[in-house]
């Protein structure tokens, strides 16, 4: 009897030592699962003590691990290689176009009938329209192999905007749409100006096109969780002209500009996927390229700031966000 207990105690104290083994092992994966998160170089998960049912598991996950690493590299270099192509095919589109316009202009000084002058108003209009989608894609590929930081600093967000809306009268009056700016008082947020207005400008834009009613740009005050512990702190202009990162400066609240419009109740535009470059309603293909939108998307990222679209039945919101500064 005392044989038996001692041999029970024995496998009791050997279960034991396995099972905090285990547990050690547990606690070492876990540990490299979260360091895999927070690093860029992706070391394989390792094991101190062999065990066959761990070791299986461990290399079932680098398994994994290597061919989601061998995909995001795939991946990467596709969209490079795609990046690059846009840029070439937008460089390569301007040339000829150009040359294409200054002939049209040479032509307008010959003498012609009636018919001939339609003819060539018509080729005008549509080499605008051409040289349009190509400045787009241009534009879009710019921003998109763009990886220097942004100077951000505080501007005026009301007169900007008022501005930009001021700028877009005529054309609004000419398709018969009427727009106003519901917040006369002033407010202000961390941004660059002039991203800033190239943001408006394409927001409205996009108004030109699916609106059938008012458009109403309103800017609302909004709290956020400080960017200090969201991610990197932003440079910076000071007094003196010179450029910092500070990480002591807290953005507790955010500045949203949101741009309403109703659309056609038939419309098709999916909120969800507005954002998306290239994404176009069917019926309006033959009327935008698909990037005005995902412009406005890379812009405001680059001013640290996130985009957002809803839609309720007709009425159609899209806008952005932008953190605000405090002392």
């Amino acid at each position: 009897m005392p044989f038996a207990v001692f041999v029970i105690s024995v496998l009791c104290v050997i279960l034991l030592i396995c099972l905090v083994g285990l547990k050690r092992q547990l606690r070492s994966v876990r540990r490299q699962l979260e360091y895999r998160v927070g690093v860029p170089i992706k070391k394989p998960l390792a094991l101190e003590v062999q065990d066959n049912d761990l070791m299986a598991i461990t290399v079932a996950l680098n398994q994994i691990f290597s061919e989601d690493e061998a995909f995001r590299n795939v991946q990467s270099r596709n969209e490079n290689e795609y990046r690059e192509m846009i840029t070439n095919i937008s460089h390569d589109l301007r040339t000829p176009l150009t040359v294409l316009k200054g002939y049209l202009q040479l032509l307008e000084r010959c003498e012609m009938d009636d018919a001939g002058k339609e003819y060539l108003s018509v080729c005008f209009r549509h080499s605008e329209e051409l040289e349009r989608r190509v400045s787009q894609f241009f534009e879009y590929s710019y921003w998109m192999n763009q990886e220097q930081d942004i100077l951000l600093k505080i501007v005026n967000v009301t007169n900007l905007i008022a501005d930009c809306m001021t700028d877009f009268i005529p054309v609004f009056e000419e398709k018969g749409l009427t727009m106003r700016l519901e917040q006369d008082t002033i407010y202000k947020a961390f941004a660059e100006e002039e991203l800033f207005r190239r943001v408006m400008q394409n927001l409205l834009k996009n108004c030109l096109q699916y609106s059938v009613g008012e458009v109403v740009v309103s800017i609302i005050r909004d709290e956020v969780v400080s960017i200090a512990q969201n991610g990197a702190a932003p440079l910076m202009r000071d007094a003196d002209g010179a450029t910092n990162r500070s990480k002591d400066c807290a953005f507790g609240d955010r500045i949203c500009i949101c741009v309403q419009n109703p659309i056609a109740e038939d419309s098709k535009l999916d909120p969800d996927k507005i954002f998306q470059r290239f994404y176009v309603e069917r019926e309006e293909r033959n009327q935008s390229t698909g990037l005005g939108l995902s412009i406005v998307k890379l812009l405001v990222e680059k001013m640290q700031g996130e985009v957002f679209a809803f839609r309720e039945g007709n009425l159609l919101r899209v806008g952005f966000c932008l953190k605000t500064f405090k002392v």
